[in-house]
C-alpha cells in the first residue's frame, strides 16, 4: 500500500538527505518494513538543530516537499497545492493532528481519498472542524485512553484506539529494583525538546531560588531547541553555571536511559502535552516524576500516586515540588516504584505497535475492498 504520511516537524536538508525527529522517523521505517512505500510530505527548513536527525532517503523512505518561504500565507498556500497531486498518487494519507497540515483532511474527503489521524494534543478537539475531520477519518490513533474516549464520544464510532508509546524501550528494559543515591548533589533531569512552552524559563528561575535552600542542586538539560541562548542567557544573570548544564540532543537509548538512571528526578514544567515519551521513560528506569497535569498526562499521572503534580507557568509551583521531593525523597521513590507497575502494562508486549497496528486496519480494509 502507498501511504503519504504528514507530521508536524519540517524536513531539515542534510548532504542530499532529508531528516526528521526519530520517532517520526522509525515509525515510517516500521510502516516501510510491512510492506508498504511510505513517503513523508512536508516543507523543507534548513536548521542548525540536532533534534532532526534521522535521515529518510538513506531510510528507502520518499520525500516530497517544498522549500519555506518567508511569506506564511504563500508558504502555505503553495504547501496544500502542492500536496493535492500526491494525495491522488498514494492510497492512504496519514496526518499526525493537530497540525498545520490538519485541511489536508479535508482535501483528503473532497477527493474521496481515505486518511487517518494520529491525535496527540487537546488542541482544536472540541471545535466543529475538528470533529468534522474526526467523522470522516478512516481510523484514529491516539496517545493515551483518555483521549481515545474522548473521540469515541464525539464520533459514536469504534475506529479509535490508543497506540502503544513510540519509544526505543520495552518491558525488559524497566527497571524494578532500582538503587537510588542519596548523596548530593541532588540531580534533576529535564530531556526533551528546549522551546519556552515546556516551562525551561520557569525552571530556571526556580534553580536560582533553590540554589539557596538545597545543598548542592544540579539540573541537566539534555535536548535541543529554540529557548537554549534564552536559557544561556538567564543561566549567567542569576550566576547558576554551576547549577545548570546544557548537554545537546541525545539519540542513543543507551545514553537516554543512563541520563534516567544518575538522576534523582525528571521534572517535565510543560505548558501543554499530548502524552510525552518522556514520562514513559522515566518510568521505565525508575525515576521519580515532577510534571505538570496538562493535556493527554492526567490521564496516566496521578499526584501523590506516581509523581508530584506541579502547575504550568508557575515558579512558585516548580519549588514547592522540588523542595517536596528534596525533602520527601522516600516518598517519590515509592510514585516511582507505582509508575513502574503502570508502565509495564502500557508496554505489554502483546500489543501492537502504531505501526503494526495502523497496517493491521489498512491490509484487513483493502482485503474487504
Amino acid at each position: 500500500m502507498k501511504i503519504l504520511l504528514l507530521d508536524n516537524s519540517s524536513l531539515k536538508p542534510v548532504n542530499g538527505d532529508y531528516c526528521i525527529e526519530p520517532k517520526t522517523g522509525y515509525f515510517a521505517k516500521e510502516l516501510l518494513g510491512l510492506d508498504n512505500e511510505v513517503t513523508l510530505y512536508g516543507q523543507k527548513v534548513k536548521t542548525q538543530d540536532q533534534f532532526h536527525s534521522f535521515k529518510l532517503i538513506e531510510n528507502g523512505l520518499g520525500v516530497v516537499g517544498l522549500d519555506r518561504r518567508r511569506n506564511k500565507l504563500l508558504n502555505y498556500l503553495f504547501l496544500y497545492l502542492r500536496v493535492i497531486p500526491e494525495i491522488l498518487k498514494n492510497d492512504f494519507v496519514y496526518i499526525f493532528y493537530p497540525s498545520a497540515f490538519k485541511y489536508v483532511a479535508v482535501i483528503c474527503w473532497i477527493l474521496r481519498k481515505k486518511y487517518g489521524l494520529y491525535i496527540r494534543g487537546q488542541q482544536g478537539v472540541n471545535d466543529k472542524l475538528s470533529h468534522f475531520i474526526y467523522n470522516k477519518a478512516k481510523t484514529i490513533f491516539t496517545v493515551t485512553d483518555g483521549f481515545t474516549n474522548l473521540v469515541k464520544n464525539i464520533t459514536e464510532k469504534e475506529n479509535v484506539f490508543t497506540i502503544r508509546p513510540m519509544i526505543p524501550f520495552t518491558v525488559n528494559d524497566i527497571i524494578v529494583d532500582r538503587n537510588y543515591n542519596s548523596e548530593p548533589p541532588f540531580k534533576i533531569l529535564y530531556l526533551g525538546r528546549v522551546v519556552a512552552d515546556k516551562g525551561l524559563g520557569e525552571l530556571i528561575k526556580a534553580i536560582s531560588i533553590l540554589k539557596d535552600k538545597i545543598n548542592k542542586i544540579e539540573l541537566t538539560i539534555v535536548g535541543d531547541g529554540s529557548f537554549i541562548p534564552n536559557i544561556k542567557s538567564m543561566v549567567h544573570e542569576f550566576k547558576i553555571e554551576d547549577c545548570v548544564k546544557l548537554i545537546g540532543n541525545v539519540v542513543d537509548p543507551i545514553e537516554i536511559a543512563e541520563y534516567y538512571t544518575k538522576s534523582d528526578v525528571y521534572i517535565l514544567p510543560t505548558y501543554h502535552e499530548g502524552f510525552p515519551r518522556t514520562l514513559y521513560e522515566a518510568m521505565i528506569f525508575g525515576t521519580p516524576i515532577i510534571t505538570t497535569f496538562v493535556g493527554g498526562i492526567p490521564g496516566i499521572m496521578k499526584d501523590g500516586y506516581n509523581c508530584k503534580r506541579i502547575e504550568p507557568k508557575s515558579v512558585k509551583s516548580i519549588v514547592d515540588g522540588l523542595e517536596f521531593a528534596f525533602c520527601n525523597y522516600n516518598k517519590m521513590i515509592e510514585y516511582a516504584k507505582n509508575g513502574t507497575d503502570i508502565v509495564y502494562n502500557i508496554l505489554d508486549p502483546e500489543r501492537p505497535s502504531h505501526a503494526e497496528h495502523l497496517n493491521q486496519i489498512l491490509k484487513k480494509d483493502s482485503n474487504l475492498n
